[in-house]
């Protein structure tokens, strides 16, 4: 029984430990998350430089693109930030495609999910689209 119990206790703090990830940018950032095996994966380049040319339009929409591999992950557009020791890929990723690219919310809910690179305008209309997004735009 008290084996359970400490079993247990080690479940539920991995679980904590693993949510915690991308905590720190709930309710402050959306989430342009893209998965791969490798930090060097070609297709996530791609979806940079499809990024990179609309970087007003990234922070207007507090959007941060994240890179998930394996075991880590670290911020890439707008800016570059050191890998982080993480389990993003493994709780996250859903799909067995080589690449996937999700988008998250203010409140870090999923609200897109596709294995096909990401193209700014569905990305920027469904953010529109959305309640809070609209509530910023008429304060702006």
């Amino acid at each position: 029984m008290k084996k359970l119990l400490i079993l247990g206790i080690l479940i539920c703090t991995l679980q904590t430990m693993n949510s915690q990830d991308l905590k720190e940018y709930q309710w402050e950032n959306r989430l342009v998350v893209v998965f791969s095996t490798n930090h060097t994966n070609e297709i996530v380049q791609q979806q940079l430089e499809i990024f990179k040319k609309n970087k007003k339009d990234f922070e207007e929409r507090k959007l941060i693109m994240i890179q998930a591999v394996p075991g880590k992950h670290k911020e890439i557009f707008p800016e570059n930030s050191d890998w982080k020791k993480s389990d993003v890929y493994n709780s996250k990723k859903e799909t067995d495609s080589e690449f996937e690219v999700i988008l998250l919310g203010l409140d870090g809910g999923v609200k897109l999910r596709q294995s096909e690179l990401l193209q700014t305008k569905k990305l920027f209309g469904l953010i529109d689209s959305m309640p809070m997004r609209r509530a910023e735009m008429r304060d702006n």
